[in-house]
């Protein structure tokens, strides 16, 4: 439903939502004053809002200069509407860590002999490895401190790209923006950074490349979150950060990448909670209900 009521301790609420799930923040039937409602997304918010007023016979909202642009803490969590998400898509954040490497590994075993599985399971040993640094921003003590309850995190998330099918190892969402995490995993290896690219002793890794898949997340979920607002573009979409992440091996050289951090795995939480707090508790959130959405990295 667009707009739901909720009255508890005293206060009388009106939740509103858009047609594809997405909280767009809630109007206070007492003082008559909204909230969380960020600048973009106030004339559907009013629209939403106002036919379920007029259909339970109260009073209208004003025009959408009026309602509060200063977005307040959401909270922790974003229920999903009523009926269940809807089930043309599939729920990424069901996905865990190394989704499908596994599989993957069992098939090359059988396939092609027991050595076969080898960089299945290292690339999967490798997304735990980052997925458990990355529990550091949302389990407690950080929670306790307020601070967890901002960051989301996606794992195994397939894009269709201009560069092909793409699998992004780890989405992060938190106040910073988004954040692209490719992981490698070279045990024992050392990893030389130059300005195009990594070297990984045998390999290299396009860094370029990773700028340009970052780019194309950006697109897609700045196009998720106007569609779901109604809109035909965001107005201030947030920020995707293309990140590479080495684990179990040491980093060296002197490479200055353009648009994309190279760090290991020890670092990472900190790391990414320097890039600053642009984005309020309710940003957070939406833009996380929209990257959830499979059908928002699809063409």
């Amino acid at each position: 439903m667009p707009a739901r009521r909720r009255r508890r301790l005293g206060s009388d609420r009106l939740y509103v939502t858009s047609s594809d799930g997405l909280p767009l923040g809630h109007l206070d039937l007492v003082t008559r004053v909204a909230h969380d409602v960020p600048a973009g997304y106030r004339e559907r918010f009013v629209q939403e809002a106002n036919a379920w007023l007029w259909q339970n016979h109260l009073p209208p909202m004003g025009s959408p200069s009026e309602v509060a642009a200063e977005p307040s803490a959401l909270g922790a969590g974003v229920e999903a509407p009523e009926g269940g998400w809807d089930p043309g898509w599939e729920d990424l954040a069901l996905r865990l860590p190394g989704h499908g490497l596994l599989e993957e590994a069992a098939t090359a075993r059988a396939a092609r002999g027991p050595e076969a599985d080898r960089p299945y399971r290292l690339r999967a040993d490798g997304q735990h490895a980052v997925a458990e640094a990355l529990g550091k921003l949302t389990r407690s003590p950080a929670l306790r401190r307020g601070r967890g309850a901002r960051w989301r995190i996606l794992h195994a998330v397939p894009m269709a790209s201009d560069e092909g099918h793409v699998v992004i190892d780890h989405v992060v969402i938190g106040p910073p923006g988004l954040f692209t995490l490719q992981v490698v995993h070279l045990p024992g290896g050392r990893i030389t950074l130059g300005d195009e690219e990594l070297d990984l002793g045998g390999s290299t890794l396009d860094l370029p490349r990773w700028r340009r898949i970052g780019v194309e997340a950006a697109d897609r979920v700045s196009e998720g979150l106007a569609r779901a607002a109604g809109a035909t573009e965001t107005l201030d979409p947030p920020a995707v950060h293309p990140v590479v992440v080495a684990v179990g091996a040491i980093l060296v050289g002197q490479g200055r990448p353009r648009g994309v951090t190279v760090t290991r795995v020890g670092p990472l939480p900190r790391l990414l909670t320097a890039f600053g707090s642009p984005l309020s508790d309710l940003a957070v959130a939406q833009t996380y209900e929209v990257a959830r959405r499979s059908t928002t990295w699809s063409p």
